[in-house]
Formats: C-alpha cells, sequence, structure tokens
C-alpha cells in the first residue's frame, strides 16, 4: 500500500501567512519610572535634583567639568603639601607619587575624565546622575579639606 502524491503545481493558499515579526521592546528602565507599590506620586528632594540634572545637559556639562578642575586642584594642592612635608592619604596615589608625581597626575586625570565620559554617556540613568552628584561632593568636600588644611597648619 504505498501512496501516490501528485503534485499539480497550484498554490492553494489565499494569502501567505508568513510574515516576518519583529518585537522591539524601547521600553527601558533609567530609573525615575515610578516602580509598583512605590509610595507618594510627588517627587521628593534627590529625585527632583535628578530630574532636573537630567533634563539639563548644560547643567551636567557644568558639573562634571567643576568635577575636573576640582581634580586638578586637588592635584595642586597635594603637590602643595607634599612639598611642605605632608603626606598622601589615599595609598593608590601615594604608591604613584613615589614612583613620580607625573605618573600620579596622568593616571588622576585619566581617571576622572573616564568617570565623566560614563556619566556622560550614560546621562539618562539614575545611578549615572548620583555618581556625578558624589563625584562633586567628594571633591568639594577635598577642597574643603586641603583649605582647612592650609588655614590651619599654615
Amino acid at each position: 500500500m504505498s501512496q501516490v502524491c501528485e503534485y499539480s503545481g497550484i498554490d492553494r493558499r489565499s494569502s501567505d501567512r508568513r510574515t516576518l515579526r519583529v518585537n522591539v521592546f524601547l521600553d527601558r528602565r533609567t530609573g525615575f519610572d515610578r516602580r509598583a507599590g512605590s509610595r507618594g506620586g510627588g517627587v521628593n528632594g534627590m529625585q527632583g535634583v535628578l530630574l532636573w540634572l537630567r533634563d539639563r545637559p548644560v547643567a551636567l556639562l557644568g558639573l562634571l567639568g567643576l568635577v575636573n578642575v576640582l581634580n586638578v586642584a586637588d592635584y595642586l594642592l597635594t603637590l602643595n603639601v607634599l612639598g611642605a612635608g605632608g603626606g598622601e592619604a589615599n595609598p593608590v596615589m601615594r604608591s604613584l607619587f613615589n614612583l613620580d608625581p607625573v605618573w600620579a597626575a596622568v593616571f588622576k586625570v585619566a581617571a576622572i575624565l573616564l568617570a565623566s565620559w560614563i556619566v556622560w554617556r550614560y546621562r539618562r540613568y539614575r545611578l549615572a546622575l548620583q555618581a556625578a552628584l558624589v563625584m562633586g561632593t567628594i571633591f568639594g568636600l577635598v577642597l574643603f579639606y586641603h583649605i582647612l588644611g592650609v588655614t590651619v597648619l599654615g
């Protein structure tokens, strides 16, 4: 019992059911979305600052520029302290200063420039904007520490 299947060459389909389906999910979470179960509908203080930075790229660019200027100021003030007989508190920078101050400068400037570029590249995400604020705060405190050291210790 063998069956013979004849092909007549006629396509009996009325339409082509094969379609190309591409699912593109453009909905990426940036950290600013309200999550299910979050309390309150308003914008709190930190979220307001982060939204302000996200919506004003010139302000973020200014903050990142300030961070880089404070970084260079920290380097120059550290050179001043080391010349006066003081020491470097950061162990990584201490070892680089022991090698050569130029290597310390290259590392310090390159690291903060790279961090600034990463923040700028991912500026629509909350974590990147928080990192920019943390960098600004840290370098502001370091500058205050240097000024306090200069005024108190002479």
